[in-house]
């Protein structure tokens, strides 16, 4: 960039209040992120200023190593939900995890660690030290000397000896243990008395209680509340009774955190109406809520909450969901949804747009496990592309979408059902297949003969390979051969007279006659037909520069089925 020219957007954020800058944290990527506090003279206020889950996920993204310098300027409270997240998997401490991130604390600033320690639960501390150090104390009316013998080799004042499971971390603890010692000696001693007599059980089931209760206020829910958010709930029956939290000054609320909404595309009804919110109070009522779904859904579907990947898919499934159920309550309309986002709660639009995403696979499941594909040994393998990519991306965990992005390169993509018209899309992918049965029900085939008599050679040579495509253009490539539609693998030292034959227009004719006499009804008959017409289409794409004197090399023919 030239020297004279000034960045605006670097300037402006240098001047913007921790508070507001905090929010606008978190729409930078986490490196711009990062470099943006640090180049603040008042970085320590911005980072207090970030909610802890904002904080958290920076940390993440950035790579705890990176991170450093980020936990120098941590607040007590935002290095207590990095360790309620880090140490604990569901009820239990992990003592490994917890010393290795006691480590990253103190190297990047002591006085943050020892700030901590005496902040923290009293019983979190007990359970940690006591999966990190076994301790003991001196004997009455025993000789040091010989003490020594059999007591830890560690102690600071030759009343209480320690040694460390950990030997890797030996000098951490020794360190913090010294810090205690040093700064508040009866806050040690208290500390190496309950290792001695605590009960170890009983001061985690206690720790265990104040993290949870930690987690509840920031809208991490346990495992059995969060299943509520996958009952359907229909359109008619969501209730409009929201009651907005009443407006108080900026500084006397908790910062919400922003995290689920960097998600939301743009563009879409959600993003537009946010975009227009001019009340801070319900933007960050809405933070929250969005947040609290991000949350559950992590819960729910057992992603990782200290991966940002599995963080960033349960916030980008929470923004799809919500604005797909804004838009089927409000049938796209502005104005109703900015009434909507006051009424109703964004958990209820989740469950709204669950239900029909849900619905429409479970129909899926349905025509897979007893419909016509079940007729077929190797199942939905049968379905050509890009049909069998839009369905495997449906009968996913959470069904999405699969669609094609880039101008360039496109490629497949998948993506979350964000809206009426990509709902409609999965419904019209599922309705095609549906559509097929009759069309495969009719074709002689036999799959034990086909997997006797396929062709090595070929591209289809095992029956995993084996298409509905393939069934129908063999079973055409036989009709213009013989007169009868049937799926005979075509002779291989035919295959030049037939190419002659098997014309675009011909076989498009041929399968135009079978749709029409196989499928009654019409609209069913325009849906097997779309299937149809995508295979015809890559078939002319792939044969329009050979001629009948020079046909394609039938082993790099993926259409047929050969036989020698």
């Amino acid at each position: 960039m030239d020297k004279d020219v000034i960045d605006f957007e670097a300037k402006r954020l240098t001047k913007l209040p921790p508070r507001a800058m905090a929010r606008y944290l978190m729409a930078l990527p986490a490196k711009e992120r990062m470099e943006a506090i640090i180049a603040r003279p008042d970085a320590e206020a911005v980072v207090a200023a970030m909610p802890e889950q904002d904080f958290y996920l920076t940390v993440k993204e950035m790579g705890a190593e990176d991170a450093l310098p980020l936990l120098a300027l941590a607040t007590v409270d935002q290095v207590t939900h990095v360790f309620d997240l880090e140490m604990w998997r569901k009820d239990k401490i992990l003592p490994g995890p917890g010393l290795q991130w006691l480590d990253r604390l103190f190297r990047a600033d002591p006085r943050r660690l020892l700030a901590w320690l005496y902040a923290a639960d009293f019983e979190l501390l007990v359970s940690l030290f006591k999966k990190w150090v076994r301790v003991a104390q001196m004997p009455e009316e025993t000789d040091p000397l010989e003490a020594r013998d059999f007591l830890p080799k560690n102690t600071l004042d030759d009343q209480y000896f320690w040694e460390t499971s950990y030997p890797q971390f030996e000098d951490l603890i020794r360190d913090v243990l010294s810090y205690l010692f040093e700064t508040h000696y009866g806050f040690y001693k208290e500390l190496m008395d309950h290792l001695l007599w605590a009960l170890e059980p009983e001061m985690e089931e206690a720790a265990y209680r104040f993290h949870r209760g930690r987690l509840e206020d920031r809208a991490i829910p346990d495992y059995y509340d969060t299943l509520e958010i996958y009952r359907p709930m229909h359109v008619r029956d969501v209730p409009f009774e929201k009651t907005l939290p009443v407006s108080a000054s900026d500084e006397g609320e908790p910062a919400s955190p922003g995290f689920a909404l960097t998600v939301v595309p743009q563009g879409v009804l959600l993003q537009r109406v946010l975009a227009d919110l001019d009340d801070p109070h319900t933007a960050d009522a809405l933070r929250w809520e969005m947040a609290a779904l991000a949350n559950k859904i992590v819960v729910a579907d057992g992603l990782a909450p200290d991966a940002p990947e599995d963080l960033h898919e349960a916030a980008a499934k929470a923004a799809a969901m919500v604005n797909l159920g804004l838009d089927l309550l409000t049938a796209g309309d502005e104005s109703l949804a900015h009434s909507v986002l006051q009424n109703v709660y964004l958990e209820h639009l989740f469950r709204v747009a669950q239900g029909k995403v849900y619905g429409l696979q479970r129909k899926l499941k349905a025509l897979i496990s007893e419909g016509w594909l079940s007729r077929w040994p190797t199942g939905r393998t049968l379905l050509d592309n890009p049909w069998a990519d839009k369905i495997g991306a449906l009968l996913q965990k959470t069904p999405k979408i699969c669609r094609l992005q880039g101008v360039e390169r496109p490629r497949w993509v998948e993506t979350f059902v964000h809206d009426r018209r990509e709902l409609h899309e999965a419904r019209q992918c599922v309705a095609v297949v549906e559509s097929l049965g009759p069309l495969f029900l009719a074709l002689p085939v036999s799959a034990d003969n086909l997997r006797e008599n396929l062709w090595p050679e070929g591209q289809v040579r095992i029956l995993e390979e084996v298409t509905l495509g393939v069934l129908l253009f063999t079973a055409a490539g036989t009709m213009l051969r013989t007169g009868s539609w049937a799926v005979h693998p075509i002779p291989v030292s035919l295959w030049s007279e037939l190419f002659g034959e098997a014309t675009p227009q011909r076989l498009e004719a041929v399968f135009q006659d079978e749709v029409r006499r196989r499928i009654e009804d019409p609209a069913a008959r325009r849906l097997a037909w779309m299937y149809v017409a995508s295979l015809l289409e890559r078939y002319r794409e792939e044969t329009e520069n050979f001629t009948a004197e020079n046909p394609p090399d039938p082993r790099l023919m993926s259409f047929f089925l050969f036989q020698e």
